[in-house]
């Protein structure tokens, strides 16, 4: 399956994009719930596209491996980012809005575990679709 760059810069300029409005309307406050959980969902499955980009632009052949160790990989590279999103979001209400609760990033630690989880789901949504694709591409 061939992944665009066009694709995948356009993903995350919608994703900046949203993330702005909702910031500039305050939707972080009114619909945290429908916004955080939607942008990181879409945010999980932008990585998994990042990271079979990366794999077909850098020729890492995965056809080679078995689907479920690809996948597998793939999800462990978008909780990996995910991760990394989270402590930034912790280090931004740490250092720059300790005092005004209603700015900060982290409401908890469910808020935490939950956006890990849709980061998870984005990225095995995008990760079963393009190994399935994948293997019906592939030439006896």
């Amino acid at each position: 399956m061939k992944i665009s760059g066009k694709l995948v810069l356009g993903i995350v300029t919608v994703i900046l994009a949203v993330h702005i409005t909702a910031i500039f309307y305050e939707w972080y406050t009114s619909l945290w719930w429908w916004v955080d959980v939607v942008l990181h969902t879409v945010g999980g499955a932008w990585i998994a596209l990042v990271f079979f980009y990366a794999e077909q632009r850098y020729k890492l052949d995965f056809q080679r491996m078995s689907p479920l160790f690809v996948i597998v990989l793939a999800l462990g590279f978008v909780m990996l980012a995910g991760v990394a999103w989270e402590w930034f979001e912790y280090g931004f209400d740490y250092f720059f809005v300790k005092e005004k609760i209603e700015w900060r990033a982290q409401r908890g630690l469910p808020d935490t575990m939950g956006d890990l989880f849709a980061d998870f789901a984005g990225g095995l949504l995008v990760s079963l679709y393009v190994v399935w694709r994948s293997r019906d591409t592939i030439q006896p």
